[in-house]
């Protein structure tokens, strides 16, 4: 049958394997581990350390503009914000701690090109988790790409002494075990389990209702943010390691002593003092702050020019600039002295990455509603055909708080009502409008009250 775990293990183990090693170099480059700069054999264990110097974490720099833009405001189901079903959703988003875990998921997303949500049922309570692409793949459905047929999960249990593979299908999850061999307790040795070989099964299958409860989120052509422009990364360090070699080698003025020949050929410095001696010069003219040196008549000093290491620092602003452009991140991001341009500057250099995170906000949003409506059944709550869930992130256009008030003071200028400021420009969730209206008529009342009370009586 190919519907079961053990026909799935070894396809998904050998995709999963096969996938590892593009997978953990996007982390090293999103983490400020990318390939080092080239340089020549022989100089590479003497330049390893001044190599790891020339790298700069574009990539990360870059996954974590976007992602800034990327935020959750709310979670509504159907038309009601305080319907059951709405409180029921943000109390298994609240329980699952699905801040952190979206964070997590959008990282993979952005970084690797996939991310994973799974949802498993805890005696009765749903439980949302994000999967590593290291250790987690899924086959998708190719009639429905948004939906998984089957799905793997590998990880190791170091207090066990053991690896462990969750196979799941529709209606069945399949655990399998093996002896691990590397008891090594770092992050390495965990992210880089190989899936594939020595699996036995742990007990028997477990049954539930319903397809595999698994949502896949994959970017554009499944490639991460940076990933078509890694050789522009390589580019840049190798750049920044020239220029540091450039700098080392120029950053100090040299220095000589000159030797003007008599008419018979005299001249220079003498090898023996007058009683005899060598004399060591390199004691002689040792340099300090403020030494004077009394030099023999025919002898001068000469001294090179200061390097210049301007246009060298330009070149560091060239490269921020090309990339930039082609991960279309604002500039401010890689250059601090970017964050001083004005504030129609900045905005013009945003547009592209507002555009791509709207575009990004579109592929995220169905999936994380199909997750929670997975989630919902498995606490017993059945949604209706009018019941839509709907999970909101806030626009990405305006993400300071800055921004958000004096947005907010305009719209409101503008006629536009209270609510639906809230709503689209300040990205609060249903329920806080809600307990707004509520703090708002309290004050209200409070107000009417202290006013009578203060009113002369009418005789």
């Amino acid at each position: 049958m190919t519907s079961t775990p053990d026909y799935w293990l070894p396809i998904l183990a050998a995709r999963l394997e096969y996938r590892q090693p593009r997978v953990m170099r996007l982390r090293r480059y999103a983490n400020g581990d990318a390939d080092l700069p080239e340089m020549g054999k022989n100089l590479r264990a003497s330049w390893l350390a001044f190599q790891r110097k020339a790298r700069t974490d574009l990539g990360g720099l870059a996954v974590g503009s976007l992602a800034d833009r990327l935020r959750k405001k709310g979670i509504t189901v159907g038309t009601e914000a305080e319907s059951l079903e709405s409180i029921r959703a943000r109390r298994i988003w609240r329980d699952n701690r699905m801040g952190v875990q979206l964070a997590d998921v959008i990282d993979d997303y952005l970084t690797c090109g996939i991310g994973y949500l799974a949802v498993g049922d805890n005696a009765g309570a749903a439980v949302m988790t994000r999967e590593a692409p290291e250790q987690f793949i899924a086959a998708v459905d190719p009639l429905n790409p948004a939906k998984a047929r089957a799905s793997l999960k590998v990880w190791r249990d170091i207090d066990a002494g053991a690896d462990f593979a969750q196979v799941t299908v529709y209606g069945m999850r399949q655990t399998y075990y093996r002896k691990s061999f590397d008891t090594s307790y770092t992050d390495a040795a965990v992210l880089r389990l190989s899936a594939v070989g020595g699996w036995e099964p742990a007990g028997l299958p477990e049954s539930f209702d319903g397809p595999v409860p698994v949502v896949i989120f994959e970017r554009k052509s499944g490639l991460g943010l940076f990933e078509p422009h890694i050789d522009v990364i390589d580019r840049i360090n190798l750049g920044k390691l020239q220029r540091l070699v450039t700098t080392a080698m120029q950053a100090f003025r040299q220095r000589a002593l000159k030797a003007t020949a008599g008419p018979n050929g005299e001249g220079g410095l003498p090898d023996k003092d007058d009683d005899g001696n060598d004399i060591d010069y390199t004691k002689v003219f040792e340099p300090a702050p403020g030494a004077l040196w009394e030099l023999p008549v025919g002898i001068d000093v000469w001294e090179s020019q200061q390097t210049d290491i301007r246009p060298l620092l330009e070149g560091e602003k060239a490269d921020a600039r090309d990339f930039a452009a082609v991960t279309r991140t604002p500039l401010s991001a890689f250059t601090p002295d970017g964050a001083n341009q004005s504030a129609t500057g900045s905005q013009n250099s945003a547009k592209e990455q507002i555009t791509q995170a709207e575009n990004e906000i579109e592929r995220l949003a169905p999936g994380l509603a199909v997750a929670l409506v997975y989630a919902l059944r498995i606490e017993g709550v059945d949604l209706t055909e009018d019941q839509t869930v709907e999970v909101m992130f806030q626009n990405p256009n305006i993400i300071s708080d800055s921004e958000k008030y004096a947005a907010a003071a305009q719209a409101k200028a503008a006629g536009m009502t209270w609510d639906s400021i809230a709503r689209t420009i300040l990205g609060w969730s249903p329920e806080q409008i809600a307990q707004d209206s509520l703090a708002r008529s309290e004050e209200q009342l409070a107000a009417m009250t202290l006013v009578n009370a203060s009113a002369p009586a009418v005789a």
